[in-house]
C-alpha cells in the first residue's frame, strides 16, 4: 500500500510539473499519450454532463461512475453531494479523500478518471498569445475570451465572431473593433455561445530591405517610422547610408502602393524629423534601401565602390580611395554623373589637374558627390624626350614643366647633341603624323640659346627632340687630321683650320675654298677664302661655316 501511495504522489508531482510547462513552446519530446494522460489528470476542468469514475484503494465496493449534474455536483457513498464543476481531477481526488477520512475511512487513497468530457467550447484563432479551445461558461463574453487566450499585443484591428447558422451550413459573422474592445466599449461584452469562433486580426505593417529583422509587425498605438525601424532591430550595415521610405496603399496606383514619405539615412539615423515622426497606418510598407554609393576608378590606391556618406566631396572620395597612385599623381581627376540621353548614360561633371596627387582646383576639390557618381583619376600626363640625350624616355608631365626642365629631366644633351638643335613637337590635327614643330632652338655646349624656347611650357603628349650635332668637313693640307668635325656655334674657316692643327708647310693659306651644299641640289657652291688675309687682320675675310660645309686646303706651288 505504501508503494502505491508513493506512485500516486509521484504521478501528481509529474502532473504539476507538466502544468507549469504546458504553455511553453514545444521544447519537450514527451509522447502524445503522456501529454493526454497528464492533461486528463491535472489540466482538465470538470464540467456539467462530464462522466467521471471514482475508485478508492482496497474498497472495490466504492467504485463509481457518475455523470455530473447540471448544477455541477455528484453524489458519492458516505459523503453525499460533492461539488466538482470547474475543478480539476487532483482537486476532486483531494476533496473526496478528505471527506472520507472525516470518520468513514482511515487514510483513503482516491483516484478519479475523466471517462467522458461533454465540455462546450468556443474557439480563438489569430493574433492572440494562445490560440485554441476555451471551455464555455455561462456569461463568457468576447473580451473575456480574448483575455483567457492571453490578450493581444496591438491596439488596432478587427475581431470577427463567427456563429453557425441554425439548420444550414455556413456562419454568420459579426466584426468588432479591437481598440473599442480594449478600451471598454460595449461590443466587447457581446455574449458568446458554444461553438462560436473568434478570429483576432490585428493590423500589421511590413518592414523590408536593409534592416536586421524583416517581416510583418503588429501596428501598435502611434507607431512612427522611427519606432517601426527600432522594432525591426535598426538598420543593417548595408543600409546605413541608404534611403528610408514608406509605401502606402493607394487605389489606382500601379502595384497598389504609392511612396508616401522618404528620407536619407546618415550612419543609420533618419535625417528628417518629419520622416522620423510620420505615423504609420495599417498595411504600410517600410523599406530601407541599400547604401547610396559612388565608384572610384583609375590610378588610385584602392579603386572600387564606396558608401556615399553625408557631404562626401571629391577630396574626401580621393582620400577614401587611398589617394592617387604614382601613375596618377600628375594626371587629371574627373567626376562623371548620370545624365539621361548622354552616350553611356554619364557626362563629365567637373574635372581638374593633379599636381603630385593634390587637386589644383578648390572648386573641384569641394564638389559634393551624388549617388552613383563615378570619379576617375586618369593616368599621368606625359611627354616624350628623344634623340641625343642621356636618358631618352617618356616622363611625367609635372606642373609648369618647361623645355629646359624636360631637358634636365632627360639628363641633358649627350656629346652627340650638345651642338645640335632642340625641337618641341605638339599634336596638331590635320598634320602628317599628327604632330607639328612648335618651337626650336640651337644648342651650344648643351645649353639652349633661345630663352623663349627654353621657357616654353610643355603640354601632354609633347615630344622633345635633341637632334645630332651639326658637322662640317676638312680636307687637304692640315697638320692634325682631316674628316668630320662638330660645328660649334659661330665656327669660322679660320677656327676650323686651327682646330685641325693649321695648314701644313705644303699648304697654301691663300688657296682655301668652301664647298657648300646647295639646297634641293646635289651640287656645291664654291666660296674662296684667304686665311692669310685673316691672319693679317682682315676679319671680314673669315667665313662662318654652315652644316655640311667642306673646307678644302690646297697645296702651294714650289
Amino acid at each position: 500500500m505504501i508503494r502505491i501511495f508513493i506512485a500516486i504522489v509521484s504521478l501528481n508531482i509529474f502532473a504539476a510539473a507538466f502544468e507549469t510547462k504546458s504553455f511553453a513552446a514545444d521544447d519537450t519530446k514527451t509522447s502524445a499519450s503522456a501529454q493526454v494522460k497528464a492533461s486528463a489528470s491535472v489540466l482538465s476542468k470538470i464540467n456539467a454532463h462530464d462522466v467521471i469514475e471514482i475508485r478508492v484503494l482496497d474498497h472495490p465496493d466504492l467504485r463509481t461512475s457518475v455523470k455530473v449534474a447540471n448544477d455541477g455536483s455528484i453524489t458519492f457513498p458516505y459523503i453525499g453531494s460533492v461539488y466538482v464543476k470547474g475543478k480539476n481531477i487532483d482537486e476532486v481526488e483531494k476533496e473526496i479523500a478528505k471527506r472520507l477520512s472525516e470518520g468513514y475511512l482511515k487514510y483513503p487513497i482516491v483516484s478519479v478518471s475523466l471517462l467522458q468530457s461533454n465540455d462546450q467550447k468556443v474557439y480563438v484563432y489569430g493574433d492572440t498569445k494562445r490560440i485554441g479551445e476555451i471551455v464555455f461558461d455561462e456569461g463568457l463574453t468576447v473580451v473575456k475570451a480574448i483575455s483567457i487566450a492571453g490578450g493581444t499585443d496591438g491596439l488596432y484591428g478587427k475581431v470577427k465572431v463567427r456563429r453557425g447558422k441554425k439548420g444550414e451550413a455556413g456562419y454568420k459573422e459579426v466584426t468588432l473593433d479591437i481598440k473599442s474592445i480594449i478600451e471598454g466599449g460595449a461590443e466587447g461584452y457581446m455574449p458568446l455561445l458554444p461553438d462560436d469562433i473568434i478570429v483576432v486580426d490585428e493590423d500589421k505593417i511590413y518592414i523590408d530591405g536593409e534592416v536586421l529583422r524583416k517581416g510583418k509587425f503588429i501596428l501598435r498605438k502611434e507607431t512612427t517610422v522611427l519606432k517601426a525601424l527600432l522594432e525591426a532591430g535598426g538598420v543593417a550595415s548595408e543600409g546605413l547610408y541608404g534611403k528610408i521610405l514608406v509605401r502606402r496603399k493607394q487605389e489606382g496606383t500601379p502595384g497598389g502602393y504609392k511612396d508616401f514619405v522618404e528620407g536619407d539615412l546618415i550612419n543609420g539615423i533618419i535625417e528628417s524629423k518629419e520622416v522620423e515622426n510620420a505615423i504609420l497606418q495599417p498595411d504600410d510598407v517600410l523599406v530601407v534601401k541599400h547604401n547610396k554609393t559612388y565608384l572610384v576608378q583609375g590610378e588610385v590606391a584602392r579603386p572600387g565602390r564606396f558608401i556615399l556618406e553625408n557631404n562626401t566631396t571629391v577630396l574626401k572620395a580621393l582620400i577614401e580611395a587611398g589617394g592617387a597612385g604614382v601613375n596618377g599623381a600628375y594626371g587629371k581627376i574627373k567626376l562623371r554623373r548620370k545624365q539621361e540621353g548622354t552616350p553611356g548614360g554619364y557626362k563629365d561633371f567637373v574635372e581638374g589637374d593633379l599636381n603630385n596627387g593634390i587637386i589644383e582646383s578648390k572648386e573641384v576639390e569641394n564638389t559634393i558627390l551624388q549617388s552613383d557618381d563615378v570619379m576617375v583619376v586618369e593616368h599621368n600626363k606625359t611627354y616624350l624626350v628623344q634623340g641625343e640625350v642621356a636618358r631618352p624616355a617618356r616622363f611625367i608631365l609635372e606642373n609648369n614643366t618647361t623645355v629646359l626642365k624636360a631637358l634636365i629631366e632627360a639628363g641633358g644633351a649627350n656629346v652627340n647633341g650638345i651642338y645640335g638643335k632642340i625641337k618641341l613637337r605638339r599634336k596638331q590635327e590635320g598634320e602628317p603624323g599628327g604632330f607639328k614643330d612648335f618651337a626650336e632652338a640651337q644648342l651650344n655646349e648643351g645649353l639652349i640659346e633661345n630663352k623663349e624656347v627654353e621657357s616654353t611650357l610643355l603640354q601632354p603628349d609633347d615630344i622633345l627632340i635633341i637632334e645630332h650635332n651639326k658637322t662640317f668637313y676638312i680636307y687637304g693640307e692640315v697638320n692634325n687630321k682631316v674628316g668630320e668635325f662638330v660645328l660649334q656655334n659661330n665656327m669660322t674657316v679660320f677656327k676650323a683650320i686651327t682646330t685641325a692643327g693649321g695648314v701644313t708647310k705644303w699648304g697654301s693659306e691663300s688657296k682655301i675654298k668652301i664647298l657648300r651644299p646647295v639646297n634641293n641640289s646635289s651640287g656645291f657652291s664654291i666660296i674662296k677664302v684667304n686665311i692669310k688675309a685673316v691672319i693679317d687682320g682682315d676679319a671680314s675675310a673669315d667665313i662662318v661655316l654652315q652644316p655640311g660645309d667642306v673646307i678644302v686646303v690646297s697645296g702651294g706651288i714650289f
